[in-house]
């Protein structure tokens, strides 16, 4: 994407880490990708979330430990923000991770939800003519994101990989199968690097 002096400008920016440290980390260092919101996904016996606008400094290590002190923890998905999909005005609320089930909990600056059945973090465009299938009323955003996790839970990661062309990059959390998926187009347009 082109900002209006014609350079080029960043769309968000993921990554899936085994330490807080290290997702925090990251997800600094991509910054320049994504500077509207931030969040992070921590996986574990549960999968518990955060989210808030604005810049990743705004919570540190240390506050997002005593935030999240469980050690049971092992996975961390975390995803920095520019709006290109959804509603700018309602950037806390359509930052990523996004969830499905869970307890919410608006905390004025940022969002904590516990208990997910699934979190998803991505990167990428997805053409909206191949998410028709998905039931909109289940939808709190209009994020292709939030609509990819539903589609996931209907056909699973292969149904997705098969179905959904386009160039992007799709970390998933699922609470039943206990385990991290990481997707990436067929073509490796938005690359992935493990």
């Amino acid at each position: 994407m082109e900002n209006k002096q014609g350079e080029a400008r960043e769309n968000c920016g993921l990554c899936v880490t085994h330490t807080l440290e290290d997702a925090h980390s990251f997800i600094t260092s991509l910054q320049h990708r994504g500077r509207e919101a931030a969040g992070i996904a921590f996986v574990g016996d549960t999968i518990d979330v955060i989210k808030w606008a604005g810049k990743v400094e705004r919570f540190d290590t240390e506050d997002l430990s005593k935030m999240f002190p469980k050690s049971n923890y092992h996975t961390y998905l975390a995803h920095v923000r520019y709006a290109t999909r959804g509603r700018k005005e309602k950037i806390l609320e359509e930052a990523h991770p996004h969830v499905i089930g869970g307890n919410f909990s608006h905390r004025g600056d940022h969002i904590v939800i516990t208990d997910c059945d699934v979190a998803g973090v991505h990167n990428g465009q997805v053409n909206p003519e191949f998410l028709k299938s998905v039931d909109k009323t289940k939808l709190k955003t209009e994020c292709d994101t939030e609509a990819l996790l539903h589609l996931y839970q209907e056909i699973t990661e292969k149904g997705l990989l098969k179905t959904i062309p386009g160039a992007y990059t799709l970390a998933i959390a699922d609470k039943i199968r206990k385990d991290v998926i990481v997707l990436r187009d067929r073509t490796g347009i938005k690359p992935g690097v493990l």
